[in-house]
């Protein structure tokens, strides 16, 4: 247990004062911090409109419809009786034409709001010149109530409300961030403890190493120590990204995007959780067993494709099977244990998928998990002192 732990001790540590450790994981919660302030840091450069005195060259009528209208798009725009920076001439009223002059240039964003003021008071002008009620203009700004139905289950001829294929943004992004930073974290380690692994055969250390500890004992605590980096870094980032949540003022940057939290969030954050850990594990166990096939750094790349074809099959279902995340083979890839991490939350994310196939997930993964594991620890056993140049001849020594 003793030699366990060293191993497990110095590749944890060696790995978790890795600069590209600590740069990595300050990168990304730098990146969750600029983000969830991206509405203070774009105030710091975008400066303020100036304020814009604006004569207007019209009657009363249109001044009592125009400028509270104007104002409600703009602040920054004074309505001026003489002497103004610039001068809005409305030259017919029927139907409405204006021409502004200026001075000087005015910003974009009070051109716009000019425009879509005088947008809003020629519809209410032409509303007028209808003669229609208030009741009548009310009635045509209202939205058409449609009920949606689809027929029950059962042979009654009864319907009953259909779901709404609506879903919400704020779990779409947590989603898709677990998606992306598993993929990432994956291609990473799986590529660091392959190489360690590889390094280690290619060398007279392992001659030593063997001579010390059981090569089974020496994998075990070199896969579990880049696992609990892994994780760690997950970990990191996670709370990372809460802390910047808690501490940013993200109610308006919140409002701004149509963000807003359901009875659906805080289960996708759990099950999202809990499927970026166990794809980690699972994926670094089988570059392990990968790598204990491979007794040349030149064969590295080459026998991790298949970590490396997995892992990206997965992550383009779960980007790109939004739309139709209910068809059939979309669920029978979220059993497949290699795909389930990015296909299972996809499922609860569009169709609310219960709680049931989500467990039945975790444990399929879990028994694969162990199954590769053990595979990792019978194939490097066998092969760990082989000097076999090719990945295929390393396979057939081994099933001898």
């Amino acid at each position: 247990m003793n030699k366990f732990m060293t191993t497990f001790n110095l590749t944890f540590f060696s790995k978790l004062k890795a600069k590209s450790f600590l740069i990595t994981t300050l990168i990304i919660i730098a990146g969750m911090f600029i983000a969830f302030n991206l509405d203070k840091i774009i105030g710091l450069f975008d400066s303020d409109d100036e304020e814009l005195r604006l004569e207007v060259e019209a009657d009363e009528t249109f001044l009592s419809v125009f400028e509270p209208t104007l104002q409600s798009y703009d602040e920054t725009i004074e309505i001026a009786g003489e002497d103004g920076d610039a001068v809005l001439d409305i030259v017919n009223t029927d139907p409405l034409e204006a021409e502004l002059r200026m001075n000087e240039e005015i910003s974009s964003s009070q051109e716009e709001s000019i425009k879509l003021a005088l947008n809003e008071t020629n519809r209410a002008y032409v509303l007028q010149t209808l003669e229609l009620s208030e009741e009548e203009i009310s009635r045509m700004y209202e939205e058409v109530p449609v009920e949606f139905l689809v027929a029950s289950d059962n042979e009654s001829g009864n319907f009953e409300a259909a779901d709404s294929d609506e879903t919400n943004i704020l779990n779409m992004i947590i989603f898709y961030f677990s998606v992306i930073l598993m993929f990432i974290i994956i291609l990473n380690y799986a590529s660091q403890i392959a190489t360690e692994i590889a390094n280690e055969k290619s060398s007279r250390v392992i001659e030593m190493i063997v001579s010390s500890i059981r090569p089974t004992q020496h994998l075990m605590a070199k896969v579990l120590a880049m696992i609990s980096v892994s994780v760690i870094q997950v970990g990191l980032i996670t709370g990372g990204g809460l802390i910047a949540f808690y501490f940013s003022d993200t109610s308006a940057l919140l409002d701004q995007f149509g963000l807003e939290t359901n009875d659906q969030t805080l289960k996708i954050v759990v099950y999202c959780i809990i499927f970026v850990i166990l794809g980690l594990i699972l994926y670094l166990s089988v570059a392990a067993m990968l790598g204990s096939f491979i007794n040349r750094m030149e064969d590295l790349q080459q026998g991790l494709m298949p970590v490396t074809f997995l892992s990206m099959i997965g992550y383009f279902i779960a980007l790109g099977a939004m739309s139709f995340a209910d068809n059939i083979a979309v669920t029978i890839t979220s059993y497949f244990p290699f795909f389930t991490p990015f296909v299972m939350p996809l499922r609860l994310l569009v169709n609310d998928t219960g709680h049931m196939p989500m467990i039945i997930g975790i444990l399929i993964m879990i028994i694969t998990i162990i199954i590769a594991l053990s595979l990792a620890g019978f194939v490097y056993k066998r092969s760990v002192l082989s000097t076999e140049s090719g990945i295929i001849k390393n396979i057939k020594r081994i099933k001898k």
